[in-house]
């Protein structure tokens, strides 16, 4: 099979935009724009690769997971579904800091 088509949604940005800020800060936070040259290019390129292979189901069956551990940021989650044959990228989660670094029973942001 071809690769698929991914798309990232409006909400996905949306999101995004919540969790990074516009510019990188002081203290090394990636902003939105390192997010997306540096960690998005991988994700698109598995998911519209093996799909199947790179993510795992949720309890909902129209929504599976791409669970990633991240160049700028420790680790995040990019929720998806399949829209036809093309895949969409809608949610984001992301934990900025090494687990040791801050209270393990912390959510993702």
């Amino acid at each position: 099979m071809p690769d698929r088509i991914v798309r990232f949604t409006e909400q996905f940005f949306n999101r995004l935009d919540r969790l990074l800020p516009e510019e990188r800060d002081g203290e090394g936070t990636p902003s939105i724009t390192d997010f997306i040259v540096h960690e998005l290019p991988r994700v698109r390129d598995r998911l519209a690769s093996e799909y199947f292979a790179h993510t795992l189901a949720t309890d909902d069956p129209d929504v599976r997971v791409w669970i990633g551990a991240g160049i700028l940021v420790h680790r995040f989650i990019v929720y998806t579904g399949l829209e036809g044959d093309d895949i969409e990228a809608f949610w984001i989660t992301i934990e900025l800091l090494p687990a040791e670094e801050h209270d393990t029973d912390a959510p993702f942001e």
